[in-house]
């Protein structure tokens, strides 16, 4: 570590995060076959398993590790792959005080004091990045709930945005929010789930502007402080009737018919076209996208 400079690489995280690659190691491990019951049940009961295969005095063993990460620094640091996961550790505890063993922890902390902490932010095609929550956010943030349906832990499991007021690029939200923090421009689409209904958010605000689509499905939220969407609006299968301070829709307003008689949409500026469908859905409750 002392030819490495170290606060070269410190500012490289602080300013474009920690990249990081995912895969998959495939190994055969080769071992006397000592015809002991025990050796066979450990072999068995091992999740990364895949085949065992008898010859002889020997017993051969497949071995498949799923989802490994590891960082992925340019090459231009020239930095083995032990290094890379040291100067990452090293940073993170000068940054917080904390120590931590391993780099697969960082995607264990999202959250830290309640408030977004270690975000994974995708910047484009197999180009994510652990980032730190600050005030601006450079590429996509996909909100999920802490386990998914297999109860393996996901990424980005927050109930706010806390200090993050800008997200230059699309926000997706697949958790049950709390509030939107500090956020005020979204540079792309604001999409939220149709998977979660979003019972405890009350209002958009403090948001000022999307400049891609709003998708607000199983929400009944206010749009509170919310004054222009330059995509499409769609408020189909909502119960939202507080549109709030808004003022210009850059596209087309979409509405389902049942909820016609709770908007008055005759002082926003409607660059396109206000569309009505006879959605059915489950006022206050989820209501599942039908595919």
């Amino acid at each position: 570590m002392e030819m490495i400079n170290r606060d070269e690489i410190y500012k490289f995280i602080d300013n474009y995060g920690i990249p990081y690659g995912t895969l998959v190691r495939i190994e055969l491990n080769i071992q006397e076959n000592d015809n002991d019951f025990l050796q066979k049940i450990l072999l068995e009961n091992d999740p990364t398993l895949e085949e065992i295969t008898e010859k002889g005095t020997l017993i051969i063993s497949k071995h498949t590790q799923w989802g490994i990460v590891e960082p992925r620094f340019p090459i231009n640091f020239k930095l083995t792959k032990d290094e890379q996961v040291d100067v990452v550790l090293n940073w993170f505890y000068d940054t917080t005080g904390y120590k931590i063993k391993e780099f697969k922890t960082l995607f264990e902390l999202p959250v830290l004091n309640g408030n977004p902490f270690l975000l994974v932010i995708d910047k484009g095609y197999n180009d994510s990045r652990l980032m730190l929550a600050t005030e601006t956010i450079n590429g996509d943030l996909r909100i999920n709930k802490k386990f998914n349906k297999y109860g393996f832990l996901q990424n980005n499991w927050i109930k706010t945005l806390g200090r993050i007021s800008t997200i230059n690029g699309d926000l997706y939200i697949d958790n049950e929010m709390e509030n939107l923090g500090n956020l005020k421009i979204v540079n792309g689409n604001l999409i939220f789930s149709n998977h979660v209904y979003q019972s405890k958010l009350e209002s958009l605000s403090p948001l000022k502007k999307v400049k891609g689509d709003l998708y607000l499905k199983n929400t009944h939220v206010s749009l509170g402080t919310l004054e222009e969407v330059k995509g499409n609006l769609n408020l189909r299968k909502t119960t939202v009737k507080d549109l709030g301070a808004l003022k210009k829709v850059g596209g087309n307003i979409l509405v389902s018919k049942s909820e016609k008689n709770n908007y008055n949409f005759s002082e926003i500026d409607i660059q396109g076209k206000i569309r009505y469908y006879n959605d059915t859905f489950n006022k206050g409750q989820l209501t599942l996208p039908n595919y």
